[in-house]
């Protein structure tokens, strides 16, 4: 037989033999279990758009479905998987094919490697669904990984949901107590200025003061004037007379005095200036505290919209038959790409021949 026919049709059947013997006799059958899930979250907005609704804006869950796709094929998930369902024994089990199965001492870096060929995570962007599909070699720890994956999945988004909430609220309650121990502060300096005064409103006092000389300094006018009408028939021996000279120093006595309180610095003026300042920072606390309980309800309300959750709206499947490697297609596959580098490997080969022949 010609050389050339020879190689050409161990390049033909060796590929068919090693493709047909492997996808058709060897090769382990893999069972798969489908799901998906969507993210959601308070407000229920899931895309918004621009310029008329010809540009879509980025999704604002986009970066929680990305934190979920990364979560479902890291580290944690494939040692949690691998604690629950003894997932390394079950991948490298010996009765599986070799190019199928886990090697028996592959290290954590190699399991996570085979495992994300196990798991495959789909999403789309504008909408925040993930599709989530996994492979074992059985149908039951197929469906059993899909579904604690979502179970763990759920979790996550439930704890950084909770934080986000809890963060939230703890800055609007912080505030609320900062103006509760303020107000008490206040209350605590009115309370001491009270017992150190003797006065619970000094600016009362003082407009009761005020009231009490205007109507001394009308009782003196009355008196005087009394005083006056009189001396015009009577001595000022006489003892009508000296009763309306002892009223009026009397009257003028108790006016000075009480004039005395109302402009004295030790007195009530001082009292005043000190009350003031105390009457502005409680209203000011009071204020503050009003605010401070209207933030909190806001946040408790934003809180609300800013919570997510993860909803699965197809439930993990559970497989009936093995539907992977696909044996038809996979055994053409290898056929084809083996011809593709027998082609590439002859093409080279003549080049290679004809630069030698053109060197000759």
């Amino acid at each position: 037989m010609n050389p050339v026919a020879l190689r050409v049709l161990l390049a033909a059947l060796v590929p068919v033999l090693i493709a047909v013997s492997y996808f058709g006799l060897i090769a382990s059958e893999r069972f798969v279990s489908e799901s998906a899930v969507v993210l959601r979250s308070g407000n229920q907005s899931t895309s918004s758009f621009s310029f008329g609704g010809l540009l879509p804006v980025s999704n604002p869950d986009t970066q929680d479905v990305l934190v979920v796709s990364d979560y479902i094929i890291s580290m944690e998930m494939a040692q949690h998987l691998d604690k629950e369902f003894s997932l390394r024994d079950h991948y490298s089990d010996p009765q599986l094919d070799v190019i199928s199965r886990l090697t028996a001492d592959a290290n954590d870096e190699e399991y996570l490697e085979y495992f994300r060929g196990m798991v495959t995570i789909t999403f789309e962007e504008t909408s925040s669904i993930i599709a989530i599909k996994t492979r074992a070699f059985s149908a039951d720890i197929a469906h059993n990984i899909n579904r604690e994956i979502i179970a763990r999945s759920e979790l996550l988004i439930n704890r950084l949901s909770d934080r986000i909430v809890d963060d939230t609220l703890n800055a609007a309650r912080l505030e609320v107590e900062s103006a509760i121990a303020n107000a008490r502060q206040i209350s605590d300096r009115l309370s001491q200025f009270t017992a150190e005064n003797q006065s619970i409103n000094p600016g009362t006092d003082a407009s009761s003061i005020a009231g009490l000389i205007a109507a001394l300094e009308a009782k003196l006018a009355e008196t005087r004037a009394l005083y006056t009408e009189k001396s015009a028939y009577l001595r000022e021996t006489t003892a009508e007379m000296r009763s309306l000279r002892n009223r009026i120093n009397g009257i003028e006595t108790e006016l000075q005095r009480e004039r005395q309180r109302l402009t004295n610095n030790q007195g009530i003026g001082t009292a005043i200036e000190r009350y003031k300042p105390l009457l502005v920072e409680e209203e000011l606390g009071r204020q503050r505290y009003a605010a401070a309980l209207q933030a909190l309800e806001t946040a408790r309300v934003e809180s609300q919209t800013k919570k997510r959750y993860l909803a699965t709206f197809v439930q993990p499947s559970q497989p009936t038959s093995s539907t992977e490697p696909d044996r038809l297609i996979d055994s053409i596959t290898a056929i084809l790409l083996s011809f593709l580098l027998y082609a590439v490997y002859a093409l080279f080969r003549a080049a290679v021949r004809e630069h030698i022949d053109f060197a000759v």
